[in-house]
């Protein structure tokens, strides 16, 4: 009898006296299941109850901004992008700035003030600007806190600072069925990563129409996802799968490694085997919840697994035959189970996997909206040029800073409007401009200057 099953993604390893077997097909169904799980549209439709309040699902379990955590640490791709768009969103960090329209085009004249910078000075409000952006680069939004000075009792509204919070912490009160963001009155903090104690605050939502009204309220600041009228979601929540697919190489390797055993057969299951059981499990035991039931189909899965390795292992067996079973769905299509003998070589199997993982990073790349030429990735083992950094660093900066830079910077525009009535100044990200070394003088340029 074989040993107890491992799985790393989609596929069992089941050890054997006679070697290892790798059988696909039988992934459970996960938080990011595209039937199920943060990647379906609905789950936002019904409350959720914690803390003994109800409130909108962050996902499918509540928990959307913790298994994407759990994910992205796991992936050698994502937190690098992200950290290297962070890097070119900050520039030379946030700056007060006054808009003025001249010959046609809309300026940003950079300026000091020191009222302005005295307030800014009492708080850290460029570890602000920080927080801000990678809660918005990895979510498309973020919730802001909002402290309201003592002033306030006197009827004067003043903002005394602002804080970005983990959006693993936050989530918003369910305002009722057919409503949306701009319902929402309410926001809760709490631990939701953990069943027990459920305890959560409640914080008012921050009004702009009367800042005044609270000591500490809190905002969500987005930019709106299509189909969501709540929380927005990540820009590639798309290439989660791939992301998970990427993941799962080096543990597959690590894993054959380990063991210094080769596999032996890969078998492929059809799904519409699993499908089929899980009916049965179903019209077996109505009264289970949907984790009880992917407990009983885990158990079958196993099962499957220590059964087809025995078998293939047996004396009888080992070298004497194969067997296949063909069946065909309800819509007529013929079905096939396929057992490939690997002949005690993890080299197809490896390279199979490679391929999947390179198609998986490209994809992964991709989801992340940062050019190759600016992630520090290398395609086919080459690198881009500094021509093609330089123009796709110049693209980035015209076309994909601003939104970014409108949403992080609401909520301290908004202070500013409220503090400082009348100044028309304004935040935003200070870059400097980026030329080509042959456009600039001799005695300027970077191999000068380092």
């Amino acid at each position: 009898m074989s040993e107890k099953v491992k799985h790393i993604g989609g596929i069992g390893f089941a050890k054997a006296k006679a070697g290892m077997y790798a059988i696909s097909g039988l992934d459970m169904t996960t938080t990011f299941d595209v039937n199920g799980g943060v990647m379906a549209g609905d789950w936002e439709k019904d409350p959720v109850i914690f803390g003994g309040v109800k409130m909108v699902p962050f996902g499918a379990n509540n928990n959307m901004p913790a298994e994407m955590r759990d994910l992205l640490e796991r992936n050698n791709l994502g937190p690098g992008i992200l950290s290297r768009k962070l890097g070119l969103q900050y520039g030379q960090g946030p700056y007060l700035y006054q808009l003025e329209l001249k010959d046609n085009e809309i300026n940003k004249t950079w300026v000091e003030d020191k009222e302005i910078q005295d307030w800014l000075d009492n708080w850290d409000y460029r570890q602000y600007v920080r927080d801000a952006l990678i809660e918005f680069n990895h979510g498309n939004g973020f919730f802001a806190k909002y402290f309201s000075a003592r002033s306030r009792r006197l009827g004067k509204a003043f903002i005394s600072r602002i804080q970005a919070l983990h959006s693993t912490d936050c989530r918003m009160e369910y305002p009722g069925k057919d409503k949306s963001l701009e319902d929402v009155q309410t926001f809760y903090v709490g631990n939701f990563e953990s069943n027990y104690p459920k305890k959560v605050d409640a914080y008012p939502r921050f009004m702009q129409a009367d800042p005044a009204r609270y000591g500490v309220s809190i905002d969500y600041h987005s930019l709106r996802s299509w189909g969501h009228k709540y929380y927005s979601v990540a820009s590639f929540l798309g290439a989660v799968p791939w992301v998970k697919r990427a993941n799962d190489l080096p543990e597959i390797i690590q894993y054959l490694t380990e063991n210094m055993i080769a596999a032996a057969y890969h078998v492929h299951v059809p799904a519409e085997y699993w499908e089929e059981k899980r009916n049965l499990v179903i019209e077996m035991h109505p009264e289970a919840s949907d984790n009880e039931i992917e407990v009983k189909m885990q158990k079958l899965r196993d099962e499957l697994t220590e059964t087809i390795a025995k078998v293939l292992s047996g004396k009888k067996n080992t070298g004497k035959f194969l067997e296949s079973i063909d069946f065909t769905d309800d819509q007529g299509n013929r079905c096939s189970w396929k057992v490939e003998q690997i002949e005690m070589n993890i080299d197809k199997f490896i390279e199979a996997q490679s391929k999947i993982s390179n198609i998986a990073d490209s994809s992964t790349t991709s989801g992340f909206g940062l050019n190759p030429a600016l992630s520090n990735i290398i395609i086919g083992g080459k690198g881009d040029s500094g021509s093609q950094m330089i123009y796709a660093l110049k693209i980035f900066y015209a076309a994909d800073t601003q939104i970014a830079e409108d949403v992080v910077f609401e909520p301290i525009n908004r202070a500013l409007k409220i503090n400082f009535p009348g100044k028309n100044i304004a935040m935003g990200l200070y870059r400097k401009a980026v030329n080509k070394e042959n456009n600039v003088t001799a005695g300027d340029r970077m191999t000068n200057n380092i």
